[in-house]
């Protein structure tokens, strides 16, 4: 899942910012963008069974391709609105357009990415679990959840659910800790 989230993250962000650079670019992949949101995670995991077969390749691709989409189109959303009197000081600047993207367009975008990333946090987790839920799989929560079922064992079953609930508060936990720690929300103004 770790893998995952941090390849969907990575490649989200650098489209995303590229896309939301251009205009042109923008308001031709939007409607593919939109369409590929709109597809429900899981029903992907097939067409993943059939290119991957089962196993950790399957459960990855699962995993990147349905995570990229809420961080891809935060970030593009956030380059976007970057706001135009600070695009006109950086060209009156002469800044690159590598200073341009570390010092104008990521700082804008940066409360969006975030916005998408802990999205893409809670797809990935739902990913990965129903991943493992898959014949084929002989580890994982996922499948301690199938077993546990199959089993009637429900102490196992909440067991595995309360993991689940703790795991994604983890997790959300850091990330806000992350982007609280970037935007320097909470320090006295």
């Amino acid at each position: 899942m770790t893998t995952g989230f941090a390849l969907a993250a990575a490649a989200g962000i650098a489209l995303g910012t590229a896309l939301g650079r251009s205009h042109r670019a923008y308001a031709l992949c939007n409607p593919v963008l939109q369409f590929a949101r709109a597809i429900p995670p899981p029903a992907l995991v097939p067409v993943f069974v059939v290119v991957f077969d089962f196993g950790t390749q399957m459960q990855l691709a699962s995993i990147v391709l349905s995570a990229i989409w809420p961080v891809l189109i935060n970030t593009a959303e956030g380059a976007r609105n970057t706001d135009p009197l600070r695009i006109d000081v950086a060209a009156v600047l002469r800044l690159t357009t590598a200073e341009r993207l570390w010092l104008l367009f990521l700082p804008s975008a940066l409360p969006r990415i975030f916005a998408g990333l802990r999205l893409s946090l809670s797809l990935s987790l739902i990913l990965m679990v129903f991943s493992e839920l898959l014949p084929g799989t002989a580890n994982g929560i996922g499948f301690t959840l199938t077993d546990a079922q199959s089993r009637s064992d429900l102490l196992t079953v909440w067991a595995a659910l309360v993991l689940l609930g703790a795991l994604g508060y983890v997790l959300n936990t850091g990330l806000l800790a992350v982007e609280k720690r970037l935007l320097g929300k909470g320090r006295p103004a």
